[in-house]
């Protein structure tokens, strides 16, 4: 089994080409075993490109992607790539298919190095069955309309963890995989397989307090009808859910739990211990997609407590993510700002203006309420009388638009100058 130090975790990124930005470095910081790193900045400053960058590189390492000669080094792949891109453009041309295949192969692997403590290229191959590997995209749900008929083979499970198979495919057959989990657990009450049934059980406990916490709901319970194999959700008032029935963004929040849960089960099955957290890294496209703004700021942590040797790297556009989070480095591609975690007690508006490009932390309508209180002050600042009225009128009509703390604000202007 792989302990924290053993594992590859990414310690830095230098980018080297992501469109508009480029030739910079985001060096996580020294936390130990290891920093998650959250990315923020504006629409197209190359937060999914480094994600998808990062994805190339350890799909590389895991051997899914390897184009020359099945190496797994993505420096040595540069090399190898060059040269033979050289030498087939020079036979056949730079329209060929295949020159064209490896120089967008070559493309990618040039936009990022990453830095780490252990040898990746060495480790991953060797350990792919003890550790996890996961990259969960933007556009994520559980599918609709899943049916299950049957019981399937565990193995065929296994071979989808070793086989690099993807995020979707684990997603798509998660209900199968809990099918399963019912199924195998009756067998072994039947053969008194009391290792077995108390490790089926934890892993329906667990699974269950996860579900009671983002419903927020203490009493829902996860219930298996075995007729129909069929899961139901049912909820304290007694609703129940189906998981094709869910909304957007629990079933998004839902698709990342599920493909972890799996894999984490597979891996303690490999290794014969229950109580195992495996090592992994996993990346995440908009952690926040569908959720409303208390489940944005539960989703990192609740992840990192359930599989606490992952590192996760995320990039967002929400404050409540990258205020939620402990031993994270937070990096904004669009200022090159490196912050620490203690991100964690700044205000979600301060963070609004800091990290996500706003001016200030007013919506549209209380800039503009700010605006005619500027522009009386400006004309009619030689007329006492009059400007105290049109202060007043201006309060009065958008009173409803008000908040504490920009009538606070406004007020303090208005007694600057009257």
């Amino acid at each position: 089994m792989i302990k924290p130090e053993e594992f590859p975790y990414i310690k830095s990124l230098h980018v080297n080409d992501c469109y508009a930005y480029k030739d910079f470095d985001i060096v996580l910081h020294d936390y130990q075993p290891f920093s998650h790193l959250i990315l923020t900045g504006k629409n197209g400053s190359g937060k999914s490109t480094i994600l998808r960058a990062i994805d190339n590189y350890i799909l590389s390492w895991r051997g899914k992607t390897a184009f020359i000669g099945g190496e797994t080094d993505p420096i040595k792949q540069i090399y190898q790539l060059e040269s033979n891109i050289a030498h087939r453009a020079s036979q056949q041309g730079n329209d060929d298919s295949t020159v064209k295949t490896w120089q967008k192969k070559l493309i990618e692997f040039k936009k990022i190095n990453l830095g780490y403590t252990v040898r990746p290229n060495t480790f991953w191959p060797v350990h792919k069955s003890e550790t996890i590997y996961s990259f969960l995209q933007a556009k994520r749900e559980i599918p609709n309309k899943i049916e299950v008929n049957t019981v399937t083979k565990e193995a065929d499970f296994t071979d989808k963890l070793l086989s690099n198979s993807t995020t979707e495919s684990f997603i798509k057959e998660f209900k199968q995989y809990l099918v399963n989990q019912k199924v195998y657990q009756a067998f072994n009450q039947l053969n008194n397989d009391k290792d077995k049934i108390e490790n089926s059980e934890r892993f329906f406990i667990v699974l269950t307090d996860t579900f009671r916490k983002i419903f927020e709901d203490d009493t829902l319970e996860l219930v298996f009808v075995q007729e129909s194999f069929e899961f139901y959700i049912k909820l304290s008032d007694s609703r129940q859910l189906t998981f094709d029935t869910l909304s957007e963004g629990f079933s998004a929040l839902l698709s990342i739990l599920m493909d972890l849960f799996m894999r984490v089960d597979l891996i303690r099955k490999q290794v014969g211990d229950y109580s195992y957290n495996p090592c992994g890294i996993v990346l995440i496209d908009e952690p926040e997609t569908h959720l409303h703004l208390e489940l944005q700021y539960q989703v990192l942590p609740l992840l990192a407590s359930l599989f606490p040797n992952i590192q996760f790297i995320a990039a967002t556009h929400s404050p409540a993510v990258i205020s939620s989070v402990k031993k994270a480095t937070i990096f904004d591609l669009t200022t090159k700002v490196t912050e620490t975690d203690d991100v964690a007690g700044k205000s979600y508006s301060e963070l609004m203006v800091t990290h996500f490009g706003l001016e200030n932390e007013y919506s549209n309508i209380a800039d503009e309420i700010i605006s005619q209180v500027n522009l009386a002050l400006r004309e009619l600042k030689e007329d006492k009388i009059k400007l105290r009225q049109k202060l007043e009128e201006i309060l009065e009509v958008n009173g409803q638009y008000l908040s504490p703390t920009l009538r606070v604000e406004l007020e303090s202007m208005i007694l600057q100058n009257v």
